[in-house]
């Protein structure tokens, strides 16, 4: 499973649900989740922000999923 539906399934939240909260359409989400490199830019920070995770995680470059170190400074 990708790192975008980890996170989703993390919260327990469903596809329409995390859409809704991220402002997009699940359709859009889908795609997003199975495709990370489709993923824009400003829907990288929103799902950072929401999820709790750093971009690179999400975009299934790295497998930590913390947060990045100079946002705790």
């Amino acid at each position: 499973m990708r790192n975008l539906a980890s996170e989703r399934t993390r919260l327990g939240l469903k596809q329409a649900e995390a859409a809704s909260k991220l402002a997009v359409s699940p359709k859009t989400l889908a795609k997003y989740e199975n495709d990370p490199r489709s993923m824009p830019g400003d829907f990288i920070y929103r799902a950072c922000r929401f999820y709790g995770c750093n971009a690179s995680y999400l975009l299934d470059m790295c497998d930590e999923r913390a947060v990045n170190a100079m946002a705790a400074v």
